[in-house]
């Protein structure tokens, strides 16, 4: 990719904790989160990138996932909430660790605790990514842990979380597996 601004001995780091993930395409989608970053903002400093690589990293170390939920509507913006603030306060300490500027730790912070809601520019962007990555990647993944039902919903909350711009993107993802196709397309146009 280009553009990346980590450095490598982070991003190892970051992935390193990763792939302690219960859910194993963790990796894959945090590199895709990334990637649609810079699509999204070819200029975006390292904190952001790092926000975007690093926004989920707290399921590599407590290893608490959405499945942990009985009811997919039963605390889900709480569980959304908790696990931004773990996954900020776990590259926080990584930052720390590799003696990053506090205006930089800040940063990656405060972007990480808002990556599922979004709320000011660069939050968004990344809000945007995070719900890319999920359409291009990670559907036919979660829907094989988690049922129909639950990845209906989980399409619906990507998807109407994301702005404008990546909605239209989202539109024009396309799926080799026709049910897969299907599902999204059936659940986006019930919005």
């Amino acid at each position: 990719m280009k553009n990346i601004k980590i450095k490598p001995e982070l991003v190892n780091k970051i992935k390193d904790v990763l792939k302690e993930s219960p859910i194993k395409e963790e990796v894959i989608h945090a590199e895709l989160v990334l990637n649609w970053l810079l699509q999204l903002k070819s200029d975006a400093d390292e904190a952001l990138q790092i926000a975007a690589l690093s926004h989920d990293i707290d399921r590599g170390v407590t290893k608490i996932t959405e499945s942990h939920l009985k009811d997919y509507s039963e605390g889900y913006v709480e569980y959304k909430k908790q696990h931004a603030l773990r996954s900020a306060k776990f590259i926080a300490e990584i930052l720390k660790e590799y003696k990053y500027p506090t205006e930089v730790i800040e940063k990656v912070t405060r972007l990480v605790e808002k990556h599922e809601v979004g709320g000011d520019e660069e939050s968004d962007i990344l809000r945007d990514a995070d719900s890319l990555a999920y359409f291009e990647y990670n559907i036919p993944f979660y829907l094989h842990r988690n049922g129909e039902e639950r990845t209906k919903r989980k399409i619906q909350f990507m998807y109407n979380r994301m702005s404008d711009k990546a909605k239209k993107i989202a539109n024009t993802i396309k799926y080799q597996d026709e049910k897969i196709m299907e599902l999204v397309r059936n659940t986006i146009s019930n919005l």
